[in-house]
């Protein structure tokens, strides 16, 4: 075959001259668009060569021309939630499968510089979850975006789930049990999930009148959800079941009841959201309600893969489910 020089790094100019092949050739070939094109014999010829040579792809190159990066940024509130872990394994896990990886970046960077610097040419869409459009709005100029858990919106994709109906199913599950003062301990957060489990927390308890509501507001702070708890574990009229906006604050709960000699289950019911591994794994283990978050950041890819692609994805919402374990039980007299 030709001679080439291997001082310098290899072109697909290189595998033409050595398989004797124009470099169209050479780029159908290795781009997979031979068939129909090139006769089978010259595409074996040309592959032979990309072995011999060693030849390997200039991936970027390849990027650059084609108009992609093979890079989507998953924008999200913060790093320390575990949940936005299991979110963002079901997007990578579809990503990979279309040649794509996925960039997690936190939206309250913890050291107030700007959020990202990097051009938008190196992104080829923007994944914003449990954030607003408006907040991405910067980052995802002129790219492609799907919305997870927050606000629909018009002509973009949106992937949620039914939070409210995970509020309603926790809420009949306590009143079946025969708990009248129930109190919902919600996280101090603006964004729509939290605000869709509290309005279908105060939609559902005037349905049933003769119930003694409460809502406890708490930072999102676990030291902070254990001392507000045994504050309102101690008064004369406590509360007899909690509902908890997270599995985290559900344990800081949980933490509070011991400390009052309290046993979860007999004297106070408990109820999460998210079922996280850890719920399992309690003492006792924790009734909640499952969000299908892997299955959000799966679907979420999906849209906005579906959405580079020219297409007009419809917007989702993924059933919730209570799970229901030892951490709550019937009403103490």
């Amino acid at each position: 075959m030709h001679e080439v020089d291997r001082s310098r790094a290899l072109t697909a100019t290189d595998v033409a001259r050595a398989a004797k092949v124009s470099q169209s050739t050479v780029s159908l070939v290795l781009n997979g668009k031979w068939q129909g094109r090139v006769r089978e014999e010259t595409a074996r010829r040309v592959l032979a060569a990309v072995d011999e040579l060693g030849y390997r792809i200039n991936e970027s190159a390849r990027n650059l021309r084609l108009g992609s990066s093979g890079t989507v940024l998953m924008v999200v509130p913060t790093l320390v939630n575990p949940v936005f872990a299991v979110i963002h394994a079901g997007a990578a896990r579809v990503a990979a499968e279309a040649g794509l990886g996925v960039v997690v970046f936190p939206l309250s960077a913890e050291d107030g510089c700007d959020p990202f610097s990097t051009p938008r040419q190196s992104l080829d869409g923007v994944i914003a979850c449990s954030v607003s459009a408006q907040a991405v709005a910067k980052l995802r100029t002129g790219l492609p975006l799907a919305v997870l858990d927050d606000t629909p919106l018009p002509d973009t994709p949106t992937v949620t789930m039914d939070t409210g109906g995970g509020m309603a199913k926790a809420l009949a599950h306590l009143v079946d049990l025969g708990h009248r003062r129930i109190m919902h301990l919600r996280a101090e957060r603006s964004a729509w999930t939290f605000a869709r489990r509290a309005e279908a927390f105060d939609q559902c308890v005037l349905s049933h009148p003769q119930l003694s509501p409460s809502r406890l507001v708490t930072p999102f702070d676990l030291v902070d959800v254990r001392g507000r708890a045994i504050a309102a574990l101690s008064a004369a009229d406590r509360p007899t079941a909690v509902i908890c906006d997270d599995d985290n604050m559900a344990m800081a709960v949980l933490a509070a009841a011991a400390e009052l000699d309290l046993t979860v289950g007999e004297d106070l019911s408990l109820v999460g959201f998210n079922d996280l591994s850890t719920a399992t794994v309690l003492q006792p283990p924790l009734t909640t309600v499952r969000l299908p978050l892997g299955e959000l950041g799966a679907q979420g890819m999906q849209a906005l893969i579906e959405l580079r692609g020219g297409g007009t994805p419809d917007s989702v919402v993924l059933p919730t489910e209570l799970v229901v374990r030892r951490s709550t039980g019937p009403a103490p007299a």
